[in-house]
């Protein structure tokens, strides 16, 4: 299974980018893609970009995780029960 996550640049270091998961924290990946650079949306999987996205694609990819973490917490408090 293959976990690919939204993610603001924030800056930029060499092969190296600091991106925002949309918490606030950013953390070192590697950059991946060519034509990246500060405020671009990209998609992060295994510390890696792998590509860029559109603002709305990374609004859309955190609303998808929003509900999924929701739904994830609901079914495990169901089952806590």
């Amino acid at each position: 299974m293959c976990i690919s996550l939204p993610a603001k640049v924030v800056q930029i270091n060499g092969i190296v980018a600091f991106v925002d998961y949309g918490n606030g924290l950013v953390e070192p990946v590697i950059n991946n893609v060519d034509d990246v650079k500060e405020g671009d949306y990209v998609v992060v999987s295994y510390g890696m970009i792998v590509s860029k996205i559109s603002k709305e694609e990374y609004i859309e990819m955190l609303n998808y995780e929003k509900e999924m973490r929701n739904l994830l917490e609901n079914s495990l408090s169901s089952a806590s029960s």
